[in-house]
């Protein structure tokens, strides 16, 4: 199941970007490093300071297929016919474009897993001239698994070892959620790879249970108590 990101965007009239605003000749390819062709037009001034103010997101990463964002809408004097939004997987280089000619918020569909993602918007007038892009921002589309996702443990503990399940060049990271639970291998990886632990023996008769985060989830390990002599 898809978990949808949802991202805030706020444009702010107290940072002005101030140009010579060009009309693009290249429709595909947008890119804030390489240089596009461009016919100069008439100065034009857009407020496009943009502040990331509500991210979701499990840790560090983003398990979804949609990205939503949205952004407060320039100022009635500034003449705004509609915003573009730009995205690609590379970072200043976007392979596509959205034309939203009326409303400030936009769900991105089918975003293919297992890579980064980069937006950015621009606003354009009733002439055509469009500003320069927003800041960037970035949503991780990697999907984790971890296999199994919980083990049971003896009062002696043991060893084992668990899978994590995802696409080619998606990092991932493994920490101990409890004292007597030991990273042995596998601390960090890109891409499928294993964790092996250790687990303490339990010398309480009390049962114990620890919540692990490994690779974006939490893996459960349970042992149980030792028997009173």
């Amino acid at each position: 199941m898809n978990q949808e990101v949802f991202f805030m965007l706020t444009f702010s009239s107290q940072s002005i970007v101030t140009r010579n605003s060009f009309l693009p000749t290249q429709p595909l390819n947008y890119s804030t490093t390489q240089p596009v062709l461009h016919q100069p037009t008439a100065q034009l001034v857009f407020a496009l300071l943009v502040i990331l103010a509500s991210l979701v997101l499990f840790a560090q990463y983003a398990h979804c297929g949609s990205v939503t964002l949205a952004w407060d809408p320039n100022s009635p004097s500034e003449n705004i016919a509609g915003y573009k939004l730009y995205y690609g997987t590379e970072s200043g280089s976007y392979t596509g474009v959205i034309d939203i000619a009326n409303g400030t918020l936009r769900k991105v569909s089918k975003l293919a897993k297992g890579y980064h993602y980069y937006f950015a918007v621009t606003a354009y007038n009733q002439e055509g001239q469009e500003s320069d892009f927003s800041e960037e921002l970035t949503v991780n589309t990697c999907t984790y698994k971890l296999s199994p996702s919980r083990k049971k443990f003896k009062p002696e503990g043991g060893v084992s070892t668990v899978k994590v399940v995802t696409q080619p060049n998606c990092a991932w990271d493994a920490a101990s959620g409890a004292d007597w639970l030991q990273i042995m291998d596998g601390h960090s990886g890109s891409g499928p790879g294993v964790i092996t632990y250790s687990v303490e023996p339990n010398p309480t008769p009390e049962k114990r249970i620890a919540g692990s985060p490994f690779g974006g989830k939490t893996f459960s390990a349970t042992q149980k108590g030792s028997t009173l002599p």
